[in-house]
């Protein structure tokens, strides 16, 4: 991470639920979440991020990059918006 162009980078592993499940992103920098399901544990086979809808792989990461903007509290789910997790902007 040290040297990155992207200070907000975050890498999530999918093992039944989200590890990391919150962290937090700074305003108007950069961001890449990566998220990379490592098993085939409950309903996290799809995800929603920033409104996205997107496939989860098995043992495949999957990255949205983008720039927050939004101040406060972001949340994110698996497909059948079952196993939760957020992020905040500051």
């Amino acid at each position: 991470m040290f040297g990155s162009k992207i200070n907000n980078k975050v890498e999530v592993v999918v093992d039944g639920g989200y590890s990391p499940s919150k962290f937090k992103l700074k305003a108007g920098e950069p961001a890449e979440v990566s998220f990379t399901r490592v098993s085939d544990k409950g309903c996290a086979q799809q995800i929603i991020f920033n409104g996205e809808l997107r496939n989860l792989p098995l043992n495949e990461s999957v990255t949205f990059n983008f720039t927050p903007v939004k101040k406060g509290r972001h949340n994110w789910s698996c497909g059948m918006k079952m196993i939760l997790g957020s992020y905040s902007v500051k």
